[in-house]
Order: structure tokens, then C-alpha cells, then sequence
């Protein structure tokens, strides 16, 4: 069969199952479908999770550890700063000017993490503070003149690391990775910005609801015991 012929009966038998997708998706379905044999072989040295969906987070959970140890190790060369420091100071230069309870809910710090590290970056001289005129219990903070230096000079050790992982990978590559987990990084960022004192069970079913949940906790099991026999 020509590659031709072959991509359009690929599409009608997509569309079957997908009647309102759009050549993009298709695209996406497409690469990944051929793709993903070759790619998996090898993984994780061999210690792969039991199911695609753990797959997917095994590998994004390591390739942000890897660039967590190469920033890490890129701040070493110059002023000691920790990595934690460079997302409070990136944040707050976005925002112009914050509440500190907003840069810390934007990073997922817990809130007495966050509010020493703000502490220290105060006393360092890298941001002021003042009270939130509309609410007296609030502190806003913006970046002074030595916290903008500093930010801009992160910038530019922290871009290596980056590039060092995803430097080589070509655009549209990066395109697509950007297409496909923008809107989850959208969605749960949200999740989690309006449910962080909630616990996990609890938003598990708000999120999901009861009967998805029962869905997913059943596979999860019958998954995971076929892995653990595949291993006997």
C-alpha cells in the first residue's frame, strides 16, 4: 500500500472514533501511534511502569529532576542562589508586584516554606515589601534594583540547563510538547491554586467524581497485579 493511501485510511478510521477531531489531532494520534514502539524501547533503563499513563509521569517526573540537578549545579558557578529563589523572583517580576501569598501558591510552595524564603530574599536585599493597601492583613512585594540583576543574571546560567535537555530537539518537536501539556499545566495548576487545603482523596473525587474514580482505582489494581505477576 502507498504511504498515501495508506495515511487516508489511517484518517477515516481515526475520524470513526473521533468525529470532531481535527487534522491536528489526527497528527498527533498519528506520530504517536507509530512512534511510540521505538521510543519506549529501552526506557528507563528497563524499569518501566506498569501502564502508559504512570509512563507518561515517570518520564516527565525524571526529565524534571535532571533539569532540577543541572540547574542546581549551574548556580554554584557564581553567587549562591537556590532554585527555589529563582522561581519566587521570576514570579514576582511578572507580576510586578505581588501578594506573597500569591507567589507562593503560584510555585506549590507550603506556606511556611514560602514565607521564609520571601523572608530571606527581603533581608538579602533582592525584593521590598509593603502592606496591600486594599487588605491591611496583606503583604505585596516587588523586585528591587539588586533583585532584577540578580534575576536577569539566573536567566542566563539557567538557560543551559534547559538547553542541554531540550536544546537539540527540533521545533516542531518542541511545538507539540508545548501543544499537548500546555493545557494540563493550564488545568491543574488551577486545580491545585483552588484545592490546596483540601485533601487528596477529597480532590481526587471533586476532579474526577465518584464513579470515574471507581473506574480508574479498579484498573489501576487489575494493572498493577499483572505487572507484579509479569515480574514473579
Amino acid at each position: 500500500m502507498k504511504p498515501v493511501v495508506e495515511l487516508i485510511s489511517e484518517w477515516d478510521n481515526y475520524q470513526e472514533t473521533h468525529p470532531d477531531a481535527t487534522v491536528s489531532d489526527f497528527c498527533r494520534h498519528y506520530l504517536a501511534m507509530t512512534e511510540i514502539n521505538s521510543v519506549s524501547e529501552g526506557l528507563f533503563a528497563g524499569v518501566e511502569p506498569p501502564d502508559q499513563t504512570s509512563t507518561v509521569a515517570k518520564l516527565i517526573g525524571r526529565l524534571g529532576s535532571m533539569l532540577a540537578a543541572y540547574s542546581k549545579l549551574a548556580l554554584k558557578e557564581g553567587d549562591e542562589v537556590e532554585l527555589d529563589a529563582f522561581y519566587c523572583l521570576n514570579t514576582i517580576f511578572h507580576q510586578g508586584e505581588a501578594r506573597k501569598i500569591d507567589v507562593i501558591s503560584y510555585n506549590f510552595f507550603e506556606q511556611t516554606t514560602g514565607i521564609d524564603l520571601l523572608n530571606r530574599l527581603k533581608k538579602a536585599g533582592y525584593i521590598s515589601e509593603r502592606t496591600d493597601p486594599s487588605d491591611k492583613r496583606a503583604k505585596l512585594v516587588q523586585l528591587t534594583g539588586t533583585g532584577k540583576q540578580l534575576l536577569f543574571s539566573l536567566y542566563q546560567r539557567l538557560y543551559f540547563p534547559a538547553y542541554l535537555l531540550f536544546g537539540e530537539m527540533s521545533k516542531v518537536d518542541i511545538h507539540l510538547i508545548i501543544s499537548l501539556l500546555g493545557p494540563v499545566e493550564t488545568k491543574h495548576g488551577r486545580i491545585l491554586g483552588d484545592n490546596r487545603t483540601r485533601s487528596f482523596a477529597d480532590m481526587l473525587v471533586e476532579t474526577l467524581g465518584a464513579e470515574k474514580l471507581d473506574e480508574v482505582i479498579k484498573y489501576q489494581q487489575n494493572q498493577v497485579a499483572r505487572f507484579a505477576a509479569g515480574k514473579q
